[in-house]
Parts: C-alpha cells; sequence; structure tokens
C-alpha cells in the first residue's frame, strides 16, 4: 500500500469537507438544499481513497468508475 497515495485521495476529501463547511457557514439557512447536493462528493471521495488504496493511482485505468467510488464491498455497514 502507497501511503502516500492514501494521504493524498484522503487530503483530496478533506479539502472538499472543508469546502462544504465554509458553505454551509456563510449559508446555514441553504442547508437543506446544499447537502444534498455537495455531501455525495465527499463520500465518493472519502471511497476513492479506499477503493483504490491497494492499486494506487493505477486504480483509474483498472477498476470501473462505479467501483471506484462506491461504499467499499469489503467493508460493512
Amino acid at each position: 500500500m502507497d501511503a502516500d497515495w492514501v494521504l493524498t485521495t484522503l487530503n483530496d476529501a478533506l479539502s472538499a469537507l472543508e469546502d462544504v463547511i465554509v458553505e454551509l457557514e456563510s449559508d446555514p439557512e441553504a442547508v437543506d438544499e446544499l447537502l444534498p447536493e455537495l455531501m455525495p462528493a465527499i463520500y465518493a471521495k472519502l471511497n476513492y481513497a479506499w477503493n483504490s488504496r491497494e492499486l494506487g493511482p493505477e486504480a483509474i485505468d483498472k477498476l470501473d468508475h462505479n467501483d471506484l467510488i462506491g461504499f467499499p464491498k469489503d467493508l460493512s455497514l
């Protein structure tokens, strides 16, 4: 597992989360409208970090897009 890759993808997810927080803080009355619009990208980025952890950047070429961003099949709810 490539720690640099994992950190890169997790930092991308963190940046997206920070952007959502800033946006919601600037317009808290719009949370009902904005949250469903903005949150899926964060989940996709977190899932991507997990699903690509073994292959690193090669995962883009080797895995289906839905398998990259979908909820990890190897984690249970």
